[in-house]
């Protein structure tokens, strides 16, 4: 039994449940009426010439049994006029007004005749009015899917890349929901058109010279041929590749119904997997952004001190040079004086030796003596050289020390750097990544908002741009502010303003008082009149393609709401006048520098079409 309608393309749906329902059964019935088309090709001929066959249960049985059954009489008739193949309705007119003349070679059964006959006629019949009736509901059907099975999602040149006229571009993995399903909804509307075209074109082929080239039909077609020994007969195929492409149009049909139902919880899951990943990837970019910042503040600080470093080894550079050179006048002093110590101490030595086998006069003694002091001042002041020498030598070592740590200070800032460096890499992946999540993930929740959203359908069907309101958004206009302040002061008149509210497109007497009954039933507790009111003004904006402030007020009017009326011209548009006016007011002369700017916007036109010529002054 076959599934009640409850839904036609004509009337407003209230679902997807309902136009999926309808879908079905649509495609059902296309399927049915191939099925009836077919069975009426094959049994119907054979039927009517009395041509048994066994026909088995099993899938394909009665194509093949019957075109066995056919082709043994038909290729009589073909050999009887030497024909290669027949591959057209003339040929077949042509040979049977021959077979009537008697001018072909040799006897042709009744039988034969009468089955080709019935051939054209069923052909012709099924291909000139059956036929096309079908190809029309098909397209029927898939203008609907087109219209409301909609992926959100757009593929740059996606019928460029159906047709392989440009490479396609791997989606990211994060959208390959939206994707795929995109691309398999014009792979499917392609693949119908494509079948819908052949099935259209039958007509004109069974017609043309060339007729039926078997090698042209379906793999389908040409295997039953084979099989049925009927590769000669073209002709007799046209209507099984009809029913072949229609079939074949149908499952892509389906097929597409059944990816559509799916669509959304597929995409629902897709944002939540996104939904941790952003979680994930906004953790991840966080911790990159606080590593380089961190890094940032080591080199920034190590810095400091480097500069510190470098202006303090400026000067040391300049005490270095000068304790070098004071260390190299006080080393030449210290061996100047240590070789004259020496000379003067193995003199002496000399001296009071031979002071010691003679008696010397009192020069030797006194040069002893003057000997000895020298020596004495030289014992005291080689230590202090010495001394100062070393303490030179620590100064100098100090500094040389101090610049070492500048270069090892140098190599660390550099290697600082470079981690810098490295943190601001590992940063920018970690962003790219993290904005790259959130874009997909600004998508697929675009994508789910605009599925989810319960109006849908009638959205479509009143051709109504598709947005979805964002969670905390509210509208602020001017129409939704007079339609709270009527939700809160109309009672139970609600009903009548519905009736004298303009609708565009047109809705019928019997739609509104569904609506009206519907909102009626729907509320029974709190503040009903209230609530009522606003759930009918609201279906009344979504129903009226062209919503104003003035339809509403019209309304109120014919219902003699001339207290609302009022409220809202106090609340709304009296602001907006004394908002006007202050404007004037602020600018007197602005209206009288707006006439004047139309003056001259006038005369310069008269000037640029030739009605004023301009003269030379001079």
């Amino acid at each position: 039994m076959q599934p009640q309608k409850t839904w036609s393309k004509t009337t407003e749906p209230t679902s997807y449940d309902q136009i999926y329902k309808y879908v079905e059964y649509v495609l059902n019935e296309c399927s049915t009426s191939i099925n009836e088309l077919e069975n009426d090709y094959y049994q119907g001929v054979s039927a009517s010439l009395n041509i048994t066959s066994k026909i088995h249960s099993i899938k394909r049985s009665l194509p093949v049994n019957t075109l066995l059954s056919w082709s043994h009489s038909l290729n009589i008739l073909r050999n009887a006029r030497s024909l290669s193949d027949i591959r057209n309705g003339k040929t077949i007119r042509d040979l049977l007004a021959e077979v009537r003349t008697g001018t072909l070679i040799g006897p042709v059964p009744d039988e034969s005749c009468f089955l080709m006959q019935r051939i054209l006629d069923k052909t012709n019949e099924q291909l000139y009015s059956k036929i096309p009736v079908l190809a029309n509901k098909i397209t029927d059907c898939m203008s609907l899917m087109e219209q409301y099975f909609l992926s959100f999602y757009n593929i740059e040149n996606i019928q460029d890349i159906i047709q392989k006229k440009k490479k396609e571009k791997s989606p990211d993995e994060y959208i390959e929901t939206a994707y795929s399903y995109e691309k398999a909804r014009w792979l499917h509307l392609f693949q119908v058109n494509k079948s819908l075209k052949l099935v259209r074109e039958m007509q004109q082929r069974v017609e043309d010279t060339k007729g039926i080239v078997l090698s042209s039909l379906s793999q389908e077609c040409q295997e039953l041929a084979v099989r049925c020994d009927c590769t000669s007969l073209s002709y007799i195929f046209a209507l099984p590749e009809c029913y072949t492409e229609a079939r074949r149009a149908i499952i892509a049909l389906q097929t597409w119904l059944i990816e559509d139902t799916k669509y959304t919880s597929f995409i629902q899951t897709s944002l939540k997997v996104l939904d941790e990943k952003y979680i994930e990837a906004k953790k991840i970019f966080e911790l990159g952004k606080a590593h380089l910042s961190q890094a940032e503040h080591r080199a920034d600080s190590f810095r400091i001190q480097l500069n510190k470093a470098e202006q303090e080894n400026e000067i040391n550079e300049k005490k270095l040079e000068e304790l070098e050179e004071r260390l190299n006048t006080k080393e030449r002093d210290y061996l100047s004086k240590r070789l004259t110590f020496e000379v003067y101490e193995d003199q002496l030595k000399k001296m009071l030796k031979a002071a010691e086998d003679k008696n010397d006069d009192i020069d030797n003694h006194l040069s002893i003596e003057r000997f000895q002091q020298e020596v004495k001042q030289f014992l005291k002041e080689l230590p202090k050289l010495k001394s100062q020498m070393d303490a030179l030598q620590g100064r100098i070592e100090f500094l040389k020390q101090r610049k070492q740590e500048l270069l090892t200070m140098r190599t660390e800032y550099r290697k600082l750097n470079h981690d810098v460096q490295l943190a601001l890499e590992d940063k920018i992946l970690k962003e790219n990544e993290f904005d790259r999540v959130t874009n997909c993930r600004q998508v697929i929740r675009n994508i789910y908002k605009c599925r989810a959203t319960d109006d849908l359908p009638q959205k479509i069907f009143y051709a109504l741009p598709v947005k979805s309101k964002n969670s905390g958004e509210d509208y602020n206009d001017d129409l939704s502010k007079a339609m709270r302040l009527t939700s809160k002061y109309i009672g139970r008149d609600w009903s009548r303003l519905y009736w004298q509210l303009p609708f565009y497109p047109l809705r019928g007497k019997e739609e509104v008082s569904k609506d009206i009954n519907y909102i009626d039933d729907k509320y029974h507790r709190g503040d009903v009149y209230r609530d009522q009111a606003t759930d009918v003004l609201n279906k009344w904006r979504r129903f009226h393609t062209r919503a104003k402030l003035e339809d509403l007020i019209q309304a109120l009017r014919y219902i003699h709401r001339f207290d609302i009326i009022q409220i809202i011209d106090r609340c709304i548009l009296k602001p907006k006048r004394l908002l006007h006016k202050e404007q004037e007011e602020i600018d007197p002369r602005k209206k009288e520098i707006e006439d004047l700017n139309r003056k001259l916007n006038r005369l310069f036109e008269k000037i640029h079409t030739g009605a004023i010529k301009t003269h030379d002054t001079s």
